[in-house]
């Protein structure tokens, strides 16, 4: 299990993103407040983020002109994907040069 969280550029009200893995699952999250309910989003669905790797065992999460979600997995291979900034997440995993 692993999460990391980025606040939002230029937010004054503490919103912030959040990438989450657990049970073999990531999820992508948005709240507008620091203490907010989080509106997540599932990116191990086939049919809409076609690619997810086998064995993740990391997160990250990135905020720039979309959200970016990294994994890595217990053989050290490392898969990106992103979504928009509302959270419309629709492009494949992909993977990335290994450390």
């Amino acid at each position: 299990m692993d999460i990391d969280t980025v606040g939002v550029p230029g937010s004054m009200s503490g919103a912030e993103y959040s990438a989450a893995l657990t049970r073999g699952r990531t999820y992508v999250g948005y709240r507008s407040a620091p203490t907010g309910a989080y509106a997540w989003k599932d990116l191990t669905h086939y049919r809409q983020t076609p690619g997810y790797p086998r064995n993740a065992c990391g997160v990250s999460v990135k905020v720039a002109d979309r959200v970016y979600v990294k994994v890595l997995t217990t053989a050290g291979a490392v898969f990106e994907t992103s979504c928009t900034l509302t959270l419309t997440c629709t492009l494949g995993w992909a993977a990335v040069i290994d450390p």
